[in-house]
């Protein structure tokens, strides 16, 4: 049974209205006199349908429409106006009345008409109950999505910003929901731009010209690449998948888009591209001349040792670094050559790798500490020298009878005004000297 509340100051209407809707057997209308007494009612039942007369004493229908509005009641309603209200309609429709119907027609297609603007204000109002639904599962579903993923509706505008599209973001649903203009893409370029979502229908060219790349169809989905990114104000590359939300009759209501943040992952493989790039042209050089890492080495330390080229030694260096990055003993004498070549930050570096690989290195520490040293003198940077002593340190622990190493802590402690010092590490080189002076002559 569908429910009524006609409302009316005329008893004789109110009595026949009844009577013929309910005649029907499908209807059942419960009746009121004043829009008072409706309110009263309102509060303790609920109906599917409200006919109000406009003019009636103490409050008319638009004012009885606007309240009920206002306290978020969506009950279909349509108004009765007599003829010659035009200014009514219009206040009715702006309230959001379903229907109005004008008094004073025919009877029977008077009460036929109500009769019918009853059951398609009901069906209208199922069908909107149904779509707000399948809009609430669609939010629902979004949201539950293990991707970053937002929605939006026909005009643009932001109808969801699911969890982890706030976690890449940083941004909470609640401040981009209804948000349009493409605001959507602040979190990722810093502009307002068209996203992928924009682009469904566009052309490749179109599409790359937003410097998205790996541009492929997958059904009714378009899948892209865009390494231009951003993600927390670093660049980013960024994976997007978009596709078109439509209705049961394939009309476009909206889109969908879920973007990842694919950065390393591209890193990764680029890194192994290289590294594949690197082997195939080692591999190649080493068929072509029968060279592997033990060859390019000494032929290296040949180079700088005995003919003093230090960059062709360099060379060979990189080449068994190339072959074997791990090679300990390419990175100390790279970054020997680096640093008679006077290029100190690079030797560091160099220097820095050998410990890494083998933090038990003498060598590795002296030639650093070395190399601290001339940079320290260069930049008139105290903090160097420091530095350097830790080196030297660490070698005289290993090597306690390290000459060199006794000499250059000297010549760091007298840069850093440690005279005393200074000269206690000279005098232990001195001491270390003569001593091997005399197991010598002996």
């Amino acid at each position: 049974m569908i429910s009524i509340l006609f409302i009316d100051d005329e008893p004789a209407l109110l009595e026949i209205t009844r009577l013929f809707l309910e005649r029907s057997g499908e209807l059942r209308v419960e009746t009121c006199r004043s829009a008072l007494e409706a309110l009263d009612l309102l509060k303790s039942r609920s109906f599917d349908v409200i006919v109000s007369d406009y003019e009636m004493p103490m409050m008319d229908g638009i004012v009885l429409l606007k309240i009920l509005r206002a306290e978020g009641d969506i009950t279909p309603f349509i108004i009765f106006t007599g003829k010659g209200r035009e200014h009514v309609v219009v206040e009715a429709l702006n309230n959001r009345a379903d229907f109005y119907l004008s008094k004073g027609q025919d009877p029977k297609a008077q009460f036929a008409e109500l009769d019918r603007m009853i059951r398609q204000a009901i069906n209208r109002r199922a069908a909107e109950e149904s779509i707000r639904l399948a809009d609430r599962r669609m939010v629902d579903i979004i949201n539950h999505l293990p991707d970053a993923t937002f929605a939006i509706d026909r005009e643009g505008k932001v109808i969801s910003w699911n969890k982890a599209m706030e976690d890449l973001t940083g941004l909470p649903a609640e401040e981009m929901i209804g948000k349009g203009n493409y605001e959507y893409a602040l979190p990722f370029y810093g502009t307002k731009r068209p996203l992928l979502i924009d682009l469904i229908n566009s052309s490749e060219d179109e599409i790359r010209a937003l410097s998205y790349q790996n541009i492929r169809k997958d059904g009714n989905s378009l899948i892209a690449e865009n390494p231009t990114g951003k993600r927390n104000g670093k660049p980013a590359v960024l994976w997007s998948r978009s596709t078109l939300i439509t209705d049961r009759k394939g009309n476009v209501i909206g889109a969908i888009e879920s973007i990842r943040d694919i950065t390393d992952i591209r890193k990764v493989e680029g890194e192994q591209k290289a590294q594949i790039a690197r082997e195939k042209e080692t591999g190649m050089f080493d068929r072509i001349f029968g060279k592997s890492t033990a060859s390019w080495y000494k032929k290296g330390v040949d180079l700088y040792y005995k003919q003093g080229k230090f960059q062709d030694a360099i060379e060979c260096f990189d080449r068994v670094i190339e072959m074997d990055p791990s090679h300990v003993e390419a990175w100390r004498e790279k970054g020997i050559c680096l640093k008679e070549l006077g290029r100190y930050e690079e030797a560091l570096q160099c220097f820095n790798r050998a410990l890494e690989l083998n933090g038990k290195s003498p060598d590795a520490y002296y030639a650093k500490g070395e190399t601290l040293e001339k940079l320290g003198k260069e930049n008139g940077d105290f903090s160097l020298f420091e530095q350097a002593i830790a080196c030297f340190d660490t070698v005289l622990q290993k090597e306690p009878d390290n000459v060199n190493a006794w000499n250059y802590r000297g010549v760091c402690l007298k840069e850093l005004g440690k005279s005393e010092e200074a000269r206690r590490s000279f005098d232990k080189a001195q001491t270390i000297l003569r001593m091997n002076t005399q197991k010598t002559h002996r």
